[in-house]
């Protein structure tokens, strides 16, 4: 009894296909369970800031069903924590050196390092590029969440 005969058993196979190159099933996991909990926080503290209860019974008492409360009542109110979880998510992933390092995967931080020695020049490079793309897509992410719609109703006086 060795590894030929485990081989052929589903938990087996199941470790083989976390571990595939082509798509790391384990590394994708591991940054999902790393960043819940800032995802968590930026929803956590949207939802905190605007009355639920009050939004979903004031839809449903206009007659809209429970889904419709919640896409046309509450989720717009939670656009910028939706925007600040879709924000940290890339900026987490882009600068996770650690766990790609131990899974033995290459990702963009793991080869920044890696190419730091024999090129420092494009390690540099690439790193400046990086930061300015992280910058400009907190930039856009900022102004497509930042501005509140204007009603076209004009003011009663």
């Amino acid at each position: 009894m060795g590894p030929e005969h485990l081989s052929r058993t589903p938990l087996f196979q199941t470790f083989v296909a976390v571990q595939n190159p082509d798509f790391p099933v384990a590394l994708v996991l591991a940054y999902v369970v790393t960043a819940l909990r800032f995802v968590h926080r930026a929803l956590d503290a949207g939802l905190r800031a605007i009355d639920v209860r009050t939004l979903v019974e004031a839809a449903r008492s206009c007659g809209a069903s429970m889904p419709r409360a919640l896409f046309r009542a509450v989720l717009p109110n939670l656009r910028g924590a939706l925007l600040n979880a879709a924000f940290l998510t890339p900026a987490l992933v882009l600068g996770e050196f650690t766990i790609a390092q131990l899974l033995g995967f290459r990702p963009f931080a793991v080869w920044i390092v890696d190419i730091s020695g024999a090129q420092a020049q494009m390690s540099v490079a690439v790193s400046v590029t990086s930061l300015l793309v992280t910058w400009l897509l907190l930039l856009l992410l900022a102004g497509f969440g930042g501005g509140r719609r204007t009603s076209s109703t004009t003011d009663r006086k």
